[in-house]
């Protein structure tokens, strides 16, 4: 039998000597020439081509005259597939692996190809078979395409099999197939969400359920056109090619007219046994815990997901026995005042830093019963909620005749007290209500009971959460020391009042060494690292005053700083100002560490060792050894070290988890300008 190359050949030679001979008997060249399109017959279908493959062995090589005539119906023009050309005959599917871009213009969906697999591989990759140059898995090179891919008729037919999401999971045939799928919508919290992450152009999974309860995922690149669509609410038909990855089944659309759900949704019908959530809590054994069989619970959403405050895969819900904090794999879409029927089957229980957590809850198994619910806070004294905080964990309290201390806005952590005890209230830094101010006076404050090794509440939103009070006024503040500053933390947080300092800037956050939060400061007599509940736009060389009342002196892993403090309370004095260096050796450096802490040293005749790159790093000198680091988000973090003996200027900081901390002090440098 003749190879497939030999049969291109022929086939062009003859359409060469044809186009010659017309030219030399037909002077008239008005008429466009005719494309004459190439006669071929498969030999092999696609089910017949797979079988010389095992999933999960080693790729095999063909060879023979094996050809397979096939519909293309993939499309990269909307960026959801890359590099891959898809085709399928009436047996089954495979995708083939190309190092072109745009294959759309030559090889678009509905396409005929005749395939010459001779001298190609089959393997595949998580069941999925691919066709490809060799047993590595790497592309077929463009310049190999025209003999390997012939293509015929455009717009040919496509017959994809109408199938159900079960039919997909129970059987490998339909993989790298494109699909119908009818009665189809996605998951409650999937529906009216971007189908993938286009900030980060990062890939995301979208769960489509059948009115059946079956799931499939969808999964959409973050490179696609649509990435920041919105996914429909609506009922309908999906198409998709359907791939496999480890234990899930997948869908990849070309683009969104794929999908078409513009019927009314179809209610999730959940399953189980009803239980209350103080039996679900009961149920956990002190470690990993399945969640009691054929079992589902009737709850309401009492934590806001717009506000941030939790991370965004979590929900906080009750059902008036408790309260249970359930952990989704991804963001979730149910909103505050949700009531939810869920499917807890295949659940687990665990604690993370003691709080519980129902964990692995499917969300093709989470019905809406209604919306726009008011749930009542339980009112509590802080006495009786330190004595009960287990019973109350997860639930939604109220304070009344509170005041909030600590911080000036609710960025970290605060102080609530009642008079009758009090505990820690916290606000995750990127919330949106972080640099809010904090009102002073009597409150009433409603807030979600939680826990990170130790209890603490959590406001969803003070506009409704914190009622009463009046706006703070910065009371008078009288100028003070740095060094005064320090000396007022004993081993215990202490919160400053009435007081202000001034000094010079030391630190440069716009290289990224130092958290745009965070400030070092010196004056004559010390350095303090200061912590801002928001981004501050200081320079370095920028002589500031910083109120700091209401300011929290404590220790982060060993270094000093004072917390909770707001930008609105500093104010720049003059900028270009040259900061104060000491110049000392490293064993007097770690000598007297924790009075320089915070402080501009230079060290000179040193060499710099560990890494080759500014990351973890030494330094030495003739005196000793200390610690030199890089943060990775600085712009210099990665960047190749001087070699030999050079000077280095840096601010002495400090990062030891211990308590007392009393080693691990390092020297960070602003910009590779301090290495000289």
């Amino acid at each position: 039998m003749k190879s497939m190359s030999y049969r291109i050949f022929a086939l062009f030679l003859g359409l060469t000597l044809f186009g010659l001979n017309f030219q030399s008997c037909k002077k008239d060249f008005d008429e466009p020439p005719i494309r004459e399109l190439p006669s071929l017959t498969g030999n092999t279908t696609v089910a017949e081509l797979q079988a010389l493959h095992n999933i999960g062995e080693t790729a095999d090589s063909i060879s023979g005259d094996i050809i397979v005539e096939a519909i293309v119906v993939s499309s990269d023009e909307a960026g959801n597939f890359y590099k891959q050309l898809i085709v399928q005959d009436a047996s089954g599917g495979v995708e083939i692996r190309v190092e072109m871009n745009n294959l759309y213009n030559d090889y678009p969906v509905g396409r005929q190809v005749w395939i010459n697999c001779n001298g190609l591989y089959l393997g595949d990759y998580e069941g999925n078979y691919q066709l490809t140059i060799n047993a590595n898995g790497d592309r077929i090179p463009e310049g190999l395409l025209p003999e390997i891919i012939v293509a015929g008729e455009r717009d040919q037919p496509i017959n994809a099999p109408v199938v159900t999401i079960a039919d997909i999971k129970s059987s490998t045939q339909y993989r790298n197939m494109l699909v119908q799928i009818d009665d189809a919508q996605f998951a409650t919290a999937d529906a009216g969400q971007p189908y993938a992450d286009a900030a980060a152009q990062q890939s995301a999974n979208r769960t489509i359920v059948d009115c059946n309860g079956e799931a499939i995922l969808l999964r959409s690149s973050g490179y696609s056109d649509f990435v920041a669509e919105l996914t429909p609410s609506g009922k309908g038909t999906v198409f998709g090619i359907h791939s496999n990855f480890g234990s899930d089944a997948q869908l990849y659309i070309r683009d969104t007219d794929d999908i078409n759900f513009n019927d009314a949704r179809c209610s999730v019908n959940v399953g189980g046994n009803l239980i209350d959530l103080t039996t679900l809590r009961a149920a956990y054994t002190g470690s990993t815990t399945v969640a009691p069989a054929n079992s589902k619970i009737n709850v309401y959403v009492i934590s806001d997901r717009n506000t941030d405050n939790l991370v965004d895969q979590n929900m906080v819900v009750t059902d008036g026995t408790a309260g249970i904090t359930i952990r989704f794999s991804s963001a979730h879409s149910f909103n505050e005042g949700d009531q939810l029927e869920i499917g807890i089957d295949g659940a687990t229980l665990d604690e993370f830093n003691g709080l519980l957590q129902l964990e692995g809850v499917n969300t093709a198994n989470v019905g809406i019963l209604s919306s726009n619910n008011a749930v009542p806070a339980t009112t509590v004294t802080l006495s009786d909620l330190n004595t009960n905080a287990e019973t109350y964990e997860s639930m939604l309290i109220k304070v009344v005749n509170a005041s909030l201390s600590g911080g000036a806005t609710y960025s970290g952590s605060l102080t609530i007290d009642d008079g009758t005890g009090s505990m820690d209230l916290f606000t995750r830094f990127g919330a949106t209500f972080a640099s809010d101010a904090v009102p002073c006076g009597t409150l009433e404050v409603t807030a979600i009971v939680g826990q990170f090794t130790s209890y603490q509440l959590q406001l969803r939103n003070p506009a409704n959460d914190v009622v009463g009070g009046t706006t703070c006024t910065v009371g008078p503040a009288n100028l003070t020391t740095i060094d005064s500053i320090r000396m007022l933390y004993t081993g215990s947080n202490v919160t400053v009042n009435a007081k202000k300092v001034r000094g010079v800037v030391i630190s440069d956050a716009a290289n990224g060494n130092i958290n745009n939060q965070n400030l070092v400061l010196q004056d004559g007599t010390a350095g303090i690292t200061l912590r801002f509940s928001n981004a501050h736009s200081f320079n370095l060389g920028d002589s500031i005053e910083v109120i700091l009342n209401s300011g929290v002196v404590g220790e982060y892993n060993g270094l000093l700083q004072v917390d909770a403090l707001s930008t609105t309370n500093a104010t720049l004095i003059a900028s270009g100002v040259t900061p104060a260096v000491r110049t000392a050796t490293i064993a007097q450096v770690l000598a007297n560490a924790e009075d320089w802490e915070s402080t501009l040293i230079q060290i000179t005749g040193v060499t710099i060792s560990g890494d080759a790159t500014y990351g973890f790093n030494d330094i030495t000198d003739a005196s000793g050894t200390m610690d030199f680091y890089t943060n990775s988000s600085a712009n210099f973090h990665g960047q190749t070290v001087p070699t030999g003996t050079v000077n280095i200027t840096g601010i002495l900081g400090q990062y030891d988890s211990n308590v007392p901390a009393t080693t691990d002090y390092q020297i960070l440098i602003r910009s590779t300008a301090d290495v000289q």
